[in-house]
């Protein structure tokens, strides 16, 4: 009780320095469906640590890129100038070439690298921990990137420091899930340097001099953490100690086979941070690839922060947390204070130039209420146009229109390859669902024509192009939309079985026999992949009960004030219904 309160009087806890900037995020739109990757999982971090007040805004640094200067003292000349071929950058990252903006990927990771070395600095200069909320490339080498890997951004910033005159012994404790078999290439014979591992997998041997240590699948939390001690036993005291808080020894893990509990990583945490309290730290988060990883680096800081005891609420979103902020400043006061001048502009040029016949006849409003321009610098403000731009268009803009029937129409639309194309589209309205008014979404479909299919992101029923990778950001908008509007919530009918998968975190059916009946699809459909398991139900491939199933397009609703189903209805139908699935026909011969 006395902690919580020194705590909120900004007593009693660390100043934690960190590096971040919005351009951490990959531009790879496929990333999360093809791969299985988090793309959003340093802004999930970072966005909760400033919401939460862990860390001030005055303690945020904006990142340096490195130069290829820099990058030259570690990586291989032929393997830099490959990089520019979007073929080497598709293989590192799991995904096609045509989905790959190579100057804006390649800005990315220079950036990331450039914060790993800026902590680094930081960190010497403040005999203390520093966080680079990305990074940790530790599968780079030389004269080859790999797994999500392109440079070595720690050896980068040891060669850095080298050649700035830093003569001090260097550790690195690699705890990510993998093997640091690039670090330990990168560094190898380098003097007054240790490197020390505990992963999950066996790629072989490293090189000499590399103390490392593999747990079983499945390790429990005391084995691992007793594991990391035994490891910090032998480390050498240091002048500089890079930490990899590796986010994918998570149980459950797409990549990591570690296995242990956020409350075993907060333990391993909080036993390094002691061992290397008053000395120069940089703290990673490595690889990531479960829904949670970044609650765990999350949980890092606020180990350094002196917070190790607190938790992170289990339905925290701060995807949802962080437009719900956004949402808020863009919505002026409905009142303000006599004598006083308002922080917004309660009058826009359409509303001005209507009346007073200034200017052309006033804009169209989607739902009475949006003009183009208000979307376009709402995208603006959550930071939609910036990602797309990243994606490789320009010339962004947004059109309005009326459909005349099926409601109102929003375009996005961008240049890219000498030509102008449609990235966004939706038809929204307002309709009356279970005696509630929703703002249903009668077409939506985001589009990233520049990408194409592939068999690790192949089409999906409905698909022309492949997607933006902005689903779940463009539910949040469509909610703060629809609390602007003083609606009930969100409302779309599902056309294919995976639009339902992918909407099934925020939204629901709007009957507790179809919810139940849906549930029983996705439980029997369990053993195939996303793609296979839509396709069979686009193909007529399932059976309920033994006879032809035909997917239900019901409306599902998400509500801004949730009201839960009936949860024995839904039981039981769930359990009522069995699902089979027929064989995939075989391909004709010859």
């Amino acid at each position: 009780m006395i902690q919580a309160w020194l705590w909120r009087l900004g007593l009693g806890r660390g100043r934690v320095h960190v590096f971040y900037d919005e351009s951490y995020r990959l531009p790879l739109s496929g990333i999360e469906s093809a791969v299985g990757i988090e793309p959003r999982g340093t802004d999930f971090t970072t966005w909760y640590l400033l919401e939460s007040g862990v860390v001030r805004a005055a303690d945020v640094r904006h990142p340096v890129p490195v130069s290829y200067a820099q990058l030259a003292r570690v990586h291989d000349a032929r393997y830099l100038e490959s990089l520019s071929d979007p073929a080497t950058l598709a293989r590192i990252y799991a995904t096609d070439p045509s989905e790959v903006p190579v100057d804006a990927l390649l800005d990315s990771v220079r950036l990331v690298c450039g914060g790993t070395l800026g902590a680094a600095r930081l960190a010497l200069a403040r005999q203390g921990p520093v966080v680079n909320m990305a990074g940790g490339f530790h599968h780079a080498r030389p004269d080859k990137g790999g797994g999500f890997c392109t440079v070595n951004d720690i050896a980068v910033a040891v060669a850095d420091l080298r050649a700035s005159g830093f003569d001090g012994s260097v550790a690195v404790l690699d705890l990510d899930a993998h093997p640091p078999d690039g670090t330990a290439a990168c560094l190898a014979g380098q003097p007054k340097t240790w490197i020390g591992s505990v992963s999950g997998s066996d790629w072989g041997l490293l090189p000499p001099g590399v103390d490392e240590t593999r747990v079983p699948d499945g390790c429990d939390d005391v084995t691992y953490v007793q594991k990391v001690k035994d490891l910090l036993s032998r480390m050498p005291a240091s002048d500089i100690t890079f930490i990899i808080a590796g986010g994918d020894v998570l149980s459950g893990d797409r990549f990591g086979r570690v296995g242990i509990t956020l409350q075993g990583a907060r333990k391993r945490d909080v036993a390094i941070a002691a061992a290397l309290r008053g000395r120069a730290s940089v703290w990673l988060p490595g690889g990531g690839y479960h829904p949670e990883s970044w609650k765990l680096f999350a949980g890092t800081v606020l180990v350094l922060a002196g917070l190790g005891h607190q938790r992170i609420t289990a339905r925290y979103d701060p995807l949802s947390a962080r437009f719900q902020r956004i949402a808020h400043l863009l919505v002026p006061e409905k009142a303000n204070t006599a004598g006083t001048t308002p922080d917004w502009e309660p009058f826009s040029l359409e509303d001005l130039e209507g009346p007073l016949r200034l200017g052309p006849e006033v804009q169209p409003r989607v739902l009475g209420h949006y003009t183009a321009q208000g979307i376009e610098y709402a995208l603006f403000r959550y930071g939609l146009l910036s990602y797309v731009e990243r994606l490789g268009y320009s010339r962004l803009r947004v059109q309005v229109s009326s459909t005349g029937g099926t409601g109102d129409r929003i375009m996005v639309l961008g240049h890219a390859g000498g030509r102008e194309h449609l990235l966004s589209d939706s038809v929204l309205e307002r309709k009356v669902l279970q005696g509630e008014t929703f703002l249903f979404a009668n077409w939506l479909s985001l589009r990233h024509p520049r990408a194409r299919f592939s068999d690790r992101r192949p089409q999906l029923p409905g698909q022309e192009v492949p997607g933006l990778g902005l689903s779940r950001e463009t539910t949040e908008l469509l909610l703060a939309m629809a609390q602007r509007l003083g609606l009930a919530g969100v409302a779309f009918r599902p056309m294919w079985y995976h639009l339902a998968v992918v909407a099934r975190g925020r939204f629901h059916f709007s009957t507790p026999e179809r919810q139940g009946r849906f549930e029983a699809l996705m439980r029997d459909l369990s053993a195939l992949s996303l793609v296979e398991a839509t396709r069979a139900v686009a193909e007529g491939r399932v059976r309920l009960d033994g006879q032809p199933y035909p997917w239900e397009p019901d409306d599902m609703l998400c509500r801004l004030t949730p009201v839960p189903l009936d949860a024995e209805a839904v039981a039981t139908e769930r359990e009522r219904c069995r699902f089979t699935v027929e064989p995939a026909p075989e391909p004709a011969s010859g």
